[in-house]
C-alpha cells in the first residue's frame, strides 16, 4: 500500500493471494519498491508461528522482488531454497543488501540491480540491514551470546563492528538522514508491567539513540508499552 502524508489517499500497489509482503522500501530515485515476498508465518501468525529450530526460519523460502511505483513491473529478484528478506539500497540506488538464510547459507547478501550478480557480505545469524545514507556502511542485528545486538560494516565486507554489548535485545533499528546517528529499540530495561495484564512472552522494548560508532547512548522511551520499528524523520 502507498498513502499520501496526510493518509487521505491510499491505494494498493501490489498483492498476492498467496503469499505475504513484507519489509518494503523505495528505490533511490523513487521509482520502485523493493520488498520481501514468502509466507512470514511468524510475522503474520502471531505467536503460533514458532522457531524452535535454525533451519525453521526459512518457513518455506522467500524473495526480494520488485515492482514500479504505479505497480507494474512486478519481478522477483532473488531465486532458490533460501528465506530472503529486508532488502535496503545504497544512496546512489546501484546496489540493494538483504538478509538470507537456508541450506544455501545464511548472512547478509549486496545485488547489483542492474546484473543481478550477489556476493557474500556477512555469514552469521544476522537481520535488519539498513544502507547508510553516507553510502559507506550497513548497519544491521545479529543473534551473539544469546540475544540481539547491532552491528556495523563496509559495503566491502571489512571493518564489522559490534556497536551494542546488552542484556536484551537491540534491534530494529535506523538512520538519521545525515548517517551521523542511529535510532533502535532494546528491551535491555527488562520486564515493566506488560507481564502483568498481556501474557507477554517476551520483554517490551524501549526506543534508544547512538552515534553511528555506538557511543553516546540516549534513552528516549520508559513506559510500559512495546515501542519498536522506530524510524528518523527526514530532513
Amino acid at each position: 500500500m502507498v498513502a499520501n502524508t496526510g493518509g487521505t489517499e491510499v491505494r494498493t500497489v501490489y498483492k498476492d493471494l498467496t503469499r505475504n509482503i513484507l519489509g518494503p522500501q523505495w528505490t533511490a530515485n523513487g521509482e520502485q519498491i523493493v520488498f520481501g515476498i514468502g509466507s512470514f508465518d511468524v510475522f503474520f501468525n502471531g505467536f503460533h508461528g514458532l522457531l524452535l529450530e535454525p533451519e525453521d526460519r526459512v518457513e518455506g523460502g522467500a524473495h526480494i522482488a520488485m515492482v514500479n511505483a504505479d505497480g507494474s513491473g512486478f519481478q522477483e529478484l532473488t531465486s532458490g531454497p533460501n528465506n530472503n528478506c529486508f532488502p535496503s539500497m545504497s544512496p546512489d540506488g546501484m546496489h540493494m543488501v538483504y538478509r538470507n538464510f537456508g541450506p544455501e547459507g545464511d548472512g547478509l547478501r549486496i545485488m547489483d540491480i542492474e546484473s543481478n550478480e550477489v556476493r557474500v557480505l556477512s555469514t552469521g545469524y544476522d537481520n535488519f540491514p539498513f544502507w547508510s545514507p553516507r553510502g559507506d556502511a550497513t548497519m544491521f542485528s545479529r543473534q551473539v551470546e544469546g540475544d540481539y545486538e547491532i552491528y556495523s560494516i563496509a559495503p566491502d565486507g571489512t571493518n564489522e563492528r559490534r556497536l551494542t554489548n546488552s542484556l536484551g535485545n537491540d534491534a530494529h533499528q535506523g538512520w538519521s538522514s545525515d548517517g551521523e546517528y542511529i535510532v533502535f529499540a532494546s528491551s535491555r530495561m527488562g520486564y515493566k508491567d506488560e507481564i502483568t495484564y498481556t501474557d507477554a512472552p517476551q520483554l517490551y522494548g524501549e526506543i534508544f539513540t547512538m552515534r553511528w560508532d555506538g557511543s553516546d547512548v540516549v534513552q528516549l522511551t520508559d513506559n510500559q508499552w512495546e515501542e519498536g520499528t522506530p524510524a528518523w524523520q527526514p530532513r
